[in-house]
């Protein structure tokens, strides 16, 4: 049989030596060797493969010798902007999901320990890789539910609605500019449409253009909305996933964590222009401390070019907090220590 050409290149970059075969003979038999699967053992290693501009996708372990995997996805994000990067770790806690995602992650996934497990990782990486929202698109990949739709929409900042329908109930979830601002199915809307249209067994669904909705019902962050859809599904008593669907609950569940454990979060423009915010008593002043972070950063650069120099961590008593400092972006994450009582 004649191998399909590539059409990814694909870097893996992890310190151990098994499951980086283990990803390049699986993941190039699913993709029927249309994935160029490269590896590397260290972040100097990747740095070299990356210097031509050929990735397309780089996935990276936390856990790396010498430089940490989140300081290393910061110094991609700073060098190649562009190129799409996830981190795939077996240290899948809050601090480090929050961390990884200031950081600019698309996705922070939890390495699987079952052949199902590897293909829904293969799964979420190709849609990542392949996603283009277009008029039409039907919904039913193998391994890939709606809550996967939108993480991907909300990660893409895109807007666009999802049409959902059963035999017997039909209903519409808005998304505008990565926000989940509208749910309707029934006589149900808002949260309550969410949940039922979330928890419908046998349902298909449609990407269609964006259009503003007859009204606004949803304004928490798309995370919490998720995460208390999938609570109220396994309260429920709906049936369990399907193998192929084990790592869309995993990352609901740690999306959960996430939720009961970051205490707020700030996204300004590179100038101090809110995008974002959840959670903050005095956002002025987090984004004024933002602003004082990223004139020092800078200043250092002047005197020392060591590199870049976007990311602060400092540690709380009761947590920590992560302050970014981009061109385009302020990024500022408080996570408290242990989850709301």
């Amino acid at each position: 049989m004649k191998a399909n050409p590539v059409q990814h290149q694909v870097l893996f970059v992890d310190d151990d030596g098994d499951f980086l075969e283990s990803v390049r003979d699986l993941f190039g038999a699913w993709s029927e060797n249309s994935w160029q699967i490269q590896a590397a053992g260290s972040a100097a290693a990747a740095l070299e493969i990356l210097q031509p501009g050929e990735i397309n996708l780089v996935v990276v372990d936390v856990n790396l010798p010498l430089l940490d995997g989140v300081q290393f996805l910061g110094l991609l994000h700073q060098r190649y902007p562009g190129l799409k990067k996830v981190i795939l770790t077996a240290d899948a806690s809050a601090e480090k999901r929050a961390a990884s995602l200031a950081a600019g992650a698309d996705l922070f996934l939890e390495k699987p320990h079952s052949p199902e497990g590897m293909k829904a990782v293969f799964t979420r990486l190709g849609e990542l890789l392949g996603w283009q929202p277009r008029a039409g698109s039907q919904g039913g990949l193998p391994g890939v539910g709606l809550p996967d739709v939108i993480q991907m929409e909300c990660l893409g900042r895109n807007s666009s609605i999802l049409e959902v329908c059963n035999e017997h109930v039909l209903g519409r979830i808005y998304i505008e500019e990565g926000r989940l601002i509208h749910a309707a199915g029934g006589e149900l809307t808002g949260e309550r449409a969410l949940q039922k249209l979330l928890s419908l067994p046998g349902s298909s669904f449609e990407l269609v253009p964006f259009e503003p909705p007859p009204q606004r019902t949803l304004s928490s962050p798309w995370e919490v909305l998720l995460a208390g859809a999938a609570r109220v599904k396994n309260e429920s008593g709906a049936p369990p996933p399907a193998a192929g669907a084990e790592l869309a609950a995993a990352t609901l569940s740690a999306a959960g964590e996430t939720v009961s454990l970051v205490a707020e979060t700030l996204v300004c423009t590179g100038t101090g222009a809110p995008l974002y915010e959840a959670g903050c008593a005095d956002a002025h002043g987090r984004m004024t401390w933002l602003l004082a972070v990223a004139q020092q950063a800078a200043l250092l650069n002047q005197i020392l070019p060591l590199g870049p120099f976007d990311r602060l961590e400092i540690q709380f008593p009761a947590g920590r907090a992560v302050a970014q400092a981009r061109e385009d972006r302020l990024i500022y994450v408080r996570v408290a220590s242990a989850p709301a009582a």
